[in-house]
C-alpha cells in the first residue's frame, strides 16, 4: 500500500546536498508507489505536492535576527523567548496544515533536526511528530557540534530537546578528505594543492571515494535500508 511521505526542511531546492538527498530518497520511495510531499521555507518542486512556508527558510530575516540574539553569546533575553515561541507556534501551524492537507503518513526531516538554522523551525516539529506519534525518519547531514559557531550559544535547553546527539558520520566510512576542522590551516591549503596539481592523485582519490560511497551510499543500500524502516512502521512489504 503506498504511503504519503512528507519531507520537511528549511530549503529544498537547487543542487545543495540536502535537496539533492532528499530527491534520491524520493526516487527510491516513488518506485514503490508512495507519493511524497514537500515543505520548505524554499522550494523547486510540484506546487500541488508542495506547502512553500517562508518563514521555515534559514534566510529569513526574523530567523536572521534570532540567530545573532542566541548564537556566539551565553544568555539571551526574555524578549527573544517570546520571539522563539511565536514563531514556532506559527510554523507548528504550518507543519500541521501541511500534514493535514496531504494526508500525510510518514514523516522525512531533512537536517533540520541535526543543525540548528532555524530553531523555532525544529522545536515545532519535534513538537509535532511528538504530540501526533507520525512514524519519523530523521535523516541528519551534519551536526551542531561540529560547527565552532553553533558551540556557544544561549539555547541549550532548546538544542537538547530538538537537536538531539545522534553520531553517525560518513568519515569513519573510509573516504579520502581533505578535512577543515572549523577554521583553514596550512596543512589543508597544501592538500588541496596537491589535488589541484596532480591527475593521478585526483583519479585516486575520487576512485577511492567513489568506490566508497558506492558500498554504502548506493540507491541499493538505501533501497535495502528504507525497506526496512518502512516494514517497522508499517508491517508492509518491504521496498527491495
Amino acid at each position: 500500500m503506498g504511503r504519503n511521505i512528507g519531507f520537511i526542511s528549511t530549503r529544498i531546492a537547487g543542487t545543495d546536498g540536502v535537496s539533492m538527498e532528499a530527491s534520491k530518497w524520493a526516487i527510491v520511495l516513488r518506485q514503490k508507489g508512495h507519493a511524497c510531499f514537500w515543505f520548505a521555507g524554499e522550494l523547486d518542486r510540484a506546487p500541488q505536492r508542495s506547502l512553500l512556508v517562508p518563514e521555515a527558510h534559514f534566510n529569513h530575516e526574523q530567523n536572521q535576527w534570532l540567530n545573532g540574539q542566541i548564537f556566539g553569546r551565553r544568555g539571551r533575553t526574555a524578549e527573544v523567548t517570546r520571539v522563539i515561541h511565536n514563531v514556532k507556534s506559527r510554523l507548528k501551524a504550518e507543519l500541521q496544515a501541511f500534514v493535514d492537507k496531504f494526508a500525510i503518513d510518514m514523516l522525512i526531516p531533512q537536517n533540520v533536526l541535526a543543525i540548528p538554522m532555524h530553531v523555532p523551525l525544529a522545536i515545532a516539529l519535534t513538537e509535532l511528530i511528538s504530540e501526533t506519534q507520525l512514524p519519523t525518519i530523521a535523516h541528519h547531514h551534519d551536526f551542531y557540534w561540529e560547527r565552532s559557531r553553533y558551540l556557544v550559544n544561549a539555547v541549550g535547553e532548546y538544542l537538547r530537546m530538538a537537536f538531539p546527539p545522534y553520531l553517525p558520520n560518513i568519515e569513519p566510512r573510509g573516504f579520502n578528505l581533505v578535512v577543515m576542522d572549523g577554521y583553514l590551516t596550512p596543512t589543508n591549503i597544501r592538500a588541496v594543492r596537491d589535488i589541484i596539481t596532480s591527475t593521478e592523485l585526483r583519479e585516486k582519490i575520487v576512485n577511492h571515494n567513489y568506490a566508497v560511497a558506492q558500498k554504502h551510499f548506493s540507491y541499493a543500500v538505501l533501497r535495502k535500508r528504507l525497506s526496512y524502516l518502512v516494514n517497522l512502521f508499517f508491517g508492509e512489504e518491504t521496498i527491495c
